[in-house]
């Protein structure tokens, strides 16, 4: 198990919505204040403040800094678990995402806390967490 270094934190996130035109994306990167200080060196910021390219390339130097997991769910699969999870769907549907990748990276890795985009009720991300996932705070902001 890999034991991070001061403020050692899981920060989370998803893109697409995977119903009808691509995979529902989920990672997350665990980082700490010595990865963290690397990342910046590497111009790592909100993605929606780079160009694709530009993403793409920072995303295989962000692996080599930092531990990650990703979860991805294609359309089909979306689709049926969507109806699995019935009203309010989507919102428990990334809350499950979101705690898969969590719990991955929790079953290797120690840290401090997590940090996750809100996307609905803060229940669903917490109900759908699981033992190590219950044990640690998560913090859920919106735009974190």
């Amino acid at each position: 198990m890999l034991i991070m270094g001061k403020n050692s934190h899981i920060g989370v996130d998803e893109s697409g919505k995977g119903d009808y035109f691509g995979y529902l994306v989920a990672a997350g990167v665990l980082s700490d204040d010595e990865s963290e200080k690397k990342l910046r060196q590497l111009g790592v910021k909100d993605s929606k403040k780079l160009l694709d390219a530009a993403a793409l390339k920072m995303a295989v130097q962000v692996k080599k800094v930092c531990r990650y997991e990703i979860v991805k769910i294609s359309p089909e699969k979306y689709n049926s678990l969507y109806k699995k999870f019935g009203p309010k769907g989507l919102n428990k549907l990334l809350a499950w995402c979101h705690a898969r990748v969590i719990e991955n990276i929790l079953e290797k890795n120690e840290c401090d806390y997590v940090i996750t985009d809100k996307f609905g009720d803060e229940r669903f991300l917490k109900d759908a967490l699981m033992e190590k996932g219950k044990k640690i705070k998560v913090v859920q902001m919106v735009r974190a």
